[in-house]
């Protein structure tokens, strides 16, 4: 993998590539508060086939922070300055929970630049949805004792009995600091249903079977918008990159495959 820096309009932004195929490249965005760490497992499994793009979001990983607060719109408009800065035409658009809120607003504000989305963990945004997630979004502080620290640690492993992996998530969102909700907060403004009407490319839809935040049941208006629309489920929750990788990486080949 290669690392590069890629000025945009929310600062310098930090993405590795994998991969030398010829076709169309995969853009990987990860979810709120992540980092490309979310694909490290991953990528070498689509950089086989592909050439694999990954980005850690304006204000995560080792992108420079961004102050106030920016919209979804700001963030497909960093992604889309990344693709100019090195060169991408095009791209298929791969991303988790916050990030597939950003490949939607990809899609529908700069078309041109996208050939498909394969949307992971599919949140539907519009007021019912919005409303729904506002509660779960809520900064965190430093404590003078420490206690954050350990209270990070007992909710994220209730989401994830991993401890390696929780050790990871924790690191993200340490990097990120007492401003690792803005992505939530981008979400929770973003209004979706505004929006659809103007995708023009297909996708596929890829659930967990333990993610209580995207279901079948609850992505109607994404599988009228994006057509055609494929769906698969796989055996994982919320961070099924990292919990179930093969079965993430095979999803999107064989989609990928099959369109091809």
């Amino acid at each position: 993998m290669k690392r590069a820096f890629c000025d945009t309009s929310l600062g310098q932004v930090h993405c590795v590539t994998a991969g030398d195929r010829a076709g169309t490249p995969l853009l990987l965005m990860h979810q709120t508060p992540r980092s490309i760490d979310e694909f490290r497992e991953v990528i070498p499994l689509l950089a086989v086939s592909h050439r694999v793009i990954a980005v850690d979001t304006p204000g995560y990983g080792c992108s420079d922070p961004v102050e106030g607060q920016p919209t979804v719109g700001d963030y497909a408009g960093a992604m889309v300055q990344v693709l100019d800065a090195l060169g991408v035409e095009r791209v298929v658009a791969v991303g988790h929970h916050t990030g597939a809120v950003i490949a939607v607003e990809l899609a529908a504000a700069a078309p041109e630049r996208v050939e498909r989305v394969v949307l992971s963990g599919p949140v539907y945004t519009d007021a019912a949805g919005r409303a729904e997630l506002a509660p779960f979004f809520r900064q965190w502080y430093v404590q003078p004792d420490g206690s954050h620290l350990l209270e990070k640690w007992r909710k994220l492993h209730e989401w994830l009995p991993r401890p390696d992996l929780v050790q990871r998530f924790l690191v993200d969102l340490l990097v990120a600091g007492e401003v690792s909700e803005q992505g939530h907060f981008a979400v929770a403004e973003y209004r979706m249903e505004d929006r659809l009407p103007d995708v023009r490319c297909p996708a596929l839809l890829l659930y967990a079977s333990e993610d209580p935040f995207a279901s079948p049941e609850r992505a109607a208006a994404l599988r009228a918008a994006f057509r055609p629309c494929r769906e698969v489920t796989v055996d994982a929750g919320v961070f099924v990159a990292n919990e179930n990788p093969a079965a993430f990486a095979r999803a999107v080949l064989d989609y990928l495959a099959d369109a091809g």
